[in-house]
């Protein structure tokens, strides 16, 4: 996530933002535990929020909480940010890093962060907007969400009971095997086909048959770290063929007592049009 934020944000010309979330600990954290929590890959695992976000305007985001399921933003929901609310307290750091060409470190959460999100066209605040702000649409401005810092339900670490306020997205660009299933990926994939654990087989080829099935070509795919072919071809796990065994054997069932039922009730014409 951060490489990819790096370099968009770069090549946008805008600041990147890193905001880091703002833990609360009983009993209090040592300094070590604290590390290992910032440390956390998986925001799943530590209140539905990234320990250090990197941000910027023209960054795609997802959301990884329910924001608001009546006007669906629901959780995977993507959107473009459109600009970051941030703490005046904050604003001479971001001065001198656009001036340096680095990242702004900010040392206080942004007030909020402005989203453009497709699926969501009830902005309240469209004709108030236009009136303040020529030249910008109640079209455009209907899309418009304004994200602010939320504090998770408390979460448990090495024995000690946190909570986390930050923003509940991350980088609509970057995402695990396990966010990606059942999506259908435009303009193609980077697949990073490293493990953490080689000796588990069947769940790095299961996790990378995912990956490589969500672009719709193969001449869409980078692959990284990619296994010798020998992998890629030794077909699913043992249990996953049996099962897939089993559900080819009740499809023919099925196929099979519809076409009785079909030709029981004359449909003779629709049967020659299948086959």
């Amino acid at each position: 996530i951060m490489l990819r934020a790096k370099r968009d944000a770069a090549a946008l010309g805008h600041v990147l933002v890193l905001v880091q979330a703002a833990d609360t600990s009983s009993p209090a954290m040592p300094a070590d535990f604290a590390a290992k929590l910032v440390n956390k890959v998986n925001p799943g695992d530590a209140g539905g929020m990234r320990s250090l976000l990197p941000v910027h305007v023209g960054m795609r985001i997802r959301l990884l909480e329910h924001l608001s399921e009546d006007k669906g933003l629901v959780k995977d929901t993507e959107g473009d940010v459109v600009h970051i609310a941030i703490n005046p307290t904050d604003e001479d750091e971001v001065r001198e890093a656009r001036a340096e060409g680095r990242p702004a470190y900010l040392r206080h959460l942004p007030y909020g962060i402005w989203v453009r999100m497709e699926k969501y066209a009830a902005a309240p605040f469209c004709d108030e907007l236009a009136e303040c702000c020529g030249g910008i649409e109640p079209a455009e401005s209907s899309h418009l969400v304004f994200i602010e810092p939320q504090t998770s339900a408390a979460f448990e670490f090495r024995k000690h009971k946190i909570t986390r306020t930050s923003f509940p997205i991350s980088h609509g660009k970057v995402i695990t095997s396990t966010a990606c299933q059942g999506r259908t990926v435009a303009g193609g994939v980077i697949i990073d086909a490293g493990c953490k654990d080689d000796g588990d087989v069947d769940s790095r080829w299961l996790h990378l048959y995912v990956m490589l099935s969500r672009a719709a070509s193969s001449d869409d795919i980078i692959l990284l770290r990619a296994p010798d072919q020998a992998f890629l071809t030794r077909g699913p796990p043992a249990d996953m063929a049996a099962r897939l065994r089993t559900f080819s054997a009740r499809t023919r069932a099925c196929r099979t007592a519809a076409e009785k039922c079909a030709r029981k009730l004359g449909f003779t014409t629709v049967l020659r049009g299948a086959v």
